[in-house]
């Protein structure tokens, strides 16, 4: 198993509030790869977003060194460290004015054995690359995400609506959170790309496919995807992380 993150603040924005990790553990055998966005006026993006990710990769390595039954356990501490990392956040936007309200997205993948589990808040997402296909795995927790579900406006018309940054969930603005958590089975070959925003508002989902998807290493998936999505003047921090099973 490879795995490969790249985060950059894109040729627009000043401060990049966006954090990439990929991580392969020798015992148990397993990688954890995880994507946040962070928002929040002045530095609190960056800082939600490096709190949320610090709690999360601690709790979870934590549990998935201390046990044999990863595989089994692992939706169960994925929703227990997305709690860890909401603390982190809500924790300290509480106790410091200048920090209020900042908070981030949180996408996050664990493999073990031929499982992986996906677990989301916000609207960073999780694909599956298979088969020369592209699926979006998990679902945006954003206003125009809702639009679409209930048929007021199309996917197409979505990539263009005013409200279409504007997300009903993250991790760190409230006490508690709420994760969705999804299950797959992989197979020899497939392709995990977690990402934020700025990556798939810049890049078509031909594109996310063909760069991601034709790379012979995770390492060049990453920078291919990068490059092209600075190469179109990416508005946003753009980050990756992938994983090749």
């Amino acid at each position: 198993m490879r795995a490969f993150s790249v985060s950059d603040k894109g040729p627009v924005r000043k401060e990049n509030q966006d954090y990439a990790e990929a991580v392969v553990l020798r015992a148990p055998r397993a990688a954890v790869l995880l994507v946040c966005d962070g928002m929040g006026g002045a530095n609190s993006g960056a800082l939600a977003s490096a709190l949320a990710a610090a709690a999360y990769l601690e709790r979870l390595k934590g549990l998935l060194r201390g046990s044999k039954k990863s595989a089994v356990l692992a939706p169960l501490w994925m929703h227990d460290a997305c709690a860890a990392a909401n603390e982190a956040v809500y924790s300290r936007a509480s106790s410091e004015p200048a920090n209020e309200g900042m908070g981030t997205t949180l996408v996050s993948a664990v493999i073990v054995g031929h499982r992986a589990e996906i677990i989301n808040v916000g609207d960073s997402r999780a694909y599956l690359i298979r088969d020369k296909a592209l699926e979006q795995i998990t679902r945006d927790h954003s206003v125009v995400a809702d639009l679409v579900a209930r048929g007021e406006i199309t996917r197409e018309q979505a990539l263009h609506h005013p409200n279409r940054n504007l997300i009903t969930r993250a991790v760190g603005v409230e006490e508690g959170v709420e994760s969705d958590l999804f299950s797959l089975h992989l197979r020899r070959g497939d392709r995990l790309l977690l990402c934020s925003d700025g990556l798939s508002n810049t890049l078509s989902e031909d594109e996310l496919l063909s760069l991601s998807g034709s790379a012979r290493s995770a390492k060049k998936a990453c920078h291919a995807l990068m490059r092209r999505a600075l190469e179109k003047g990416a508005r946003d921090n753009v980050s990756a992380a992938i994983a090749i099973f």
